[in-house]
């Protein structure tokens, strides 16, 4: 981009947060954005912006802004030069690069660009040599992405455009709670409704989502799956079975839903069985249902086989595939689509390729001008790098880079995370803000902001859009892709790590998807200035592919593989109570940037049934401790009638409270998920003020 591009009145760009990718422009004076304006031009959202995109230039000159190496020097982080940080890249991983590459770990994560992604995974393969390249987006969208893949061989959360969506005449919302998570897709909704289509929440809690659907189920966290079950089973029984195309397992899938009837259903989902019935004949009944699953049924440790289920179910009823109807995954990051198709997964090679397929390793190697040999087979995945972090003997990591990140809050288990990370010999993180991860390290770096850099990213329904740059890093901050080269270089593995331009990094990206299921060789940046393209786009000049799941699927024998769910209803005594975690309209993720931000304002709280609170003696703003076997974090409480009484709510964009009280360890033998959504706990009225962070912000000598 030429100099004077940079100094346009106007830089149309997309939003850093959510998987919609709303477009707005960047308004700029003297050279800085100084306001957003929706532009009605959007293909996503057309002209509407949610609070969090509204608010996100507030973040682009905090004062907290990272702008400058910091070394940790006498347990403190020293502000140093460019040189001596790299300087101490080059004496901590040279040595490991050279005989021990396997205990080098990389974490990525579902905000960063295409090009990001793809140089990432490159980096830890190529440069490092080392297995362990893992992210974020393992904590997210994994399960459905596994369940998608195992069953049709590709995974696009919407094989559809969004627009479609206004065509169904039934949306089931699987613990999908859009409305502050999604909020511009709740104008679809609406138009479905307005349409005279129904719309139901699923999910523990009667959130604004619920509210505005209008009809709500309320089952046990953790027994999604088993109302699909439910509902499968009901299908066969009215004669509503009529696969999409043949498939593998079909048989063996409809004769386990057969021991599903619906009292059994509605005993474990702790729902009546009049709503159980009912929502199947809606089902039944539907020209064009649409199950769209989020997070709320993805976190488990069986969210692959919960998704399963209702991926059969949609299936089995001939409605996968069909424009607006059938089956699709609400990814929740940023890129949280394109982050998983291009090489920072443990098992994955760019354009959605396997790290363990000889000819797809023989593909990137030949492009990247090595041999198939020197690529490592796949690593650890995201918990389990963490929980090596510091581990002595086999598997164990000594040194982890971690970009655009902030384990330390999002993990499952952040207290034993954090002492993993502390006991490293090397945490080197690059970020544009203080993270509570970026406190722990020996060495932070500088990185860019999303209006600081060029590049692409893919949007829920696989759309691949512009990221513009308006403006260039403050003081020393550096480009994060530049970073990564130097970082190469500084370990003593510069071969393909030398582009003189963006322009050039994009290029490779693009024709290294050739021939893949995420096949954008056909973009550039030209082509996307005219319009965004739903991948797979295979040639210059060719279409794009709006309806991804139509038979033949890309498998060996172009037909789709159903699995029998595995699943159980939680074991609970009577009067046990289940936590389960989740978001907040005004926060994002880890809470690195919305939690600075003044436009945003939010508290944690606990979200506890009034007759549940009465029970244990507690009143609205009372302090209460939240005790599992993993950890305690204290709270104030928020009465929230919608809420079932079994069931306590907690999200997790601060640090020291909600991933303090989950499972490090324990993970989906599929997707290699924590069980983020249910995990026994106790209450206890607190006498004491909560504890308050002791690393509420970064310290500089």
């Amino acid at each position: 981009m030429s100099q004077a591009t940079l100094h346009t009145p106007t830089v149309r760009t997309t939003c850093p947060y959510c998987a919609v990718q709303c477009n707005f422009d960047l308004h700029l004076e003297r050279g800085l954005p100084v306001k957003v304006t929706p532009t009605r031009d959007c293909p996503v959202a057309h002209g509407t912006v949610c609070k969090k995109g509204l608010a996100a230039l507030n973040d682009l000159r905090h004062p907290e802004r990272l702008t400058q190496p910091l070394l940790r020097k006498g347990g403190q982080l020293t502000p140093v030069s460019w040189d001596e940080a790299l300087a101490y890249v080059r004496t901590a991983l040279s040595p490991l690069v050279q005989t021990q590459p396997e205990r080098i770990g990389v974490f990525g994560s579902g905000s960063l660009t295409n090009e990001k992604t793809y140089l990432l995974g490159k980096f830890a393969r190529v440069a490092l040599r080392t297995p362990h390249i893992d992210y974020n987006g393992r904590y997210c969208m994994a399960s459905a992405s596994t369940a998608l893949n195992r069953t049709v061989g590709y995974d696009r959360g919407l094989g559809f455009p969004l627009g479609d969506m206004v065509r169904s005449d039934l949306i089931l919302l699987i613990g999908a709670n859009v409305a502050e998570t999604l909020p511009p897709l709740m104008q679809y909704l609406k138009g479905a409704k307005d349409r005279g289509g129904a719309v139901y929440a699923i999910d523990p809690r009667a959130t604004t989502t619920a509210r505005v659907a209008g009809r709500h189920l309320a089952p046990r966290p953790g027994t999604d799956g088993l109302l699909a079950l439910g509902l499968l089973h009901l299908m066969q029984a009215w004669g509503r079975v009529q696969p999409t195309a043949p498939a593998h397992g079909a048989a063996e899938v409809l004769a386990h839903a057969a021991d599903y009837p619906p009292a059994r259903v509605a005993h474990d989902c702790g729902l009546p069985e009049a709503d159980v019935v009912a929502l199947a004949r809606a089902y039944a009944e539907a020209r064009a249902p649409l199950i769209l699953t989020g997070r709320g049924p993805e976190q488990h440790l069986h969210g692959t086989d919960t998704v399963q289920a209702w991926l059969n179910l949609a299936f089995l009823t001939g409605h996968f595939g069909k424009p607006g109807a059938g089956f699709g995954t609400l990814t929740g990051q940023g890129n949280g689509q394109g982050g998983r198709e291009h090489g920072q997964k443990n098992d994955q090679l760019p354009g959605a390729r396997s790290l363990r397929d000889p000819q797809h390793r023989a593909d990137m190697a030949a492009l990247w001008g090595v041999t198939p040999d020197h690529l490592p087979q796949p690593g650890h995945t995201a918990q389990e790098l963490l929980n090596a972090c510091g581990a002595p003997g086999p598997g164990g990591i000594d040194a982890l880079i971690v970009l655009g990140s902030n384990p330390v809050v999002s993990a499952a288990g952040t207290g034993h995370v954090t002492g993993r990370l502390q006991a490293l010999k090397h945490l080197i993180v690059i970020d544009f803000l203080p993270s509570e991860t970026a406190q722990l390290a020996t060495l932070v770096l500088p990185g860019s902001m999303w209006c600081e850099e060029e590049g692409t990213t893919t949007n829920l329904e696989g759309r691949v859009q512009r990221r513009r740059r308006a403006v260039t890093p403050p003081g020393a901050a550096r480009e994060d892709w530049r970073i990564l080269c130097d970082l190469a270089h500084a370990a003593g593995a510069p071969h393909g790590f030398t582009f003189s331009t963006f322009g050039e990094l994009q290029s490779e990206f693009f024709r290294a998807t050739r021939g893949g299921k995420a096949d954008y060789s056909g973009l550039s940046a030209e082509r996307l200035d005219r319009a965004s393209a739903q991948w797979p786009v295979k040639h210059a000049g060719g279409p794009d592919t709006p309806y991804a799941y139509a038979p033949t699927y890309p498998t060996s024998d172009g037909l789709a593989t159903l699995h029998v769910p595995q699943l159980r209803a939680p074991e609970a005594a009577p009067r046990a109570l289940h936590l389960t975690t989740g978001r907040l309209g005004n926060q994002y993720q880890s809470g690195t940037q919305t939690r600075r931000n003044p436009a945003l304002k939010a508290e944690q709280s606990v979200q506890i049934h009034p007759e549940t609170a009465r029970e244990h003696g507690l009143g609205a703003g009372d302090l209460v401790t939240l005790r599992t076997p993993h950890g305690q974090a204290t709270a104030p409480v928020a009465l929230t009638p919608g809420l079932r009484p079994d069931t306590v709510f907690i999200s997790f964009h601060w640090p020291e409270t909600a991933n303090l009280l989950t499972d490090p360890h324990a993970l989906d033998p599929h997707s290699r998920m924590p069980g983020f959504k249910v995990t026994p706990v106790t209450l206890h009225p607190a006498r004491l003020p909560a504890p308050v962070s002791a690393r509420g912000t970064l310290s500089v000598s």
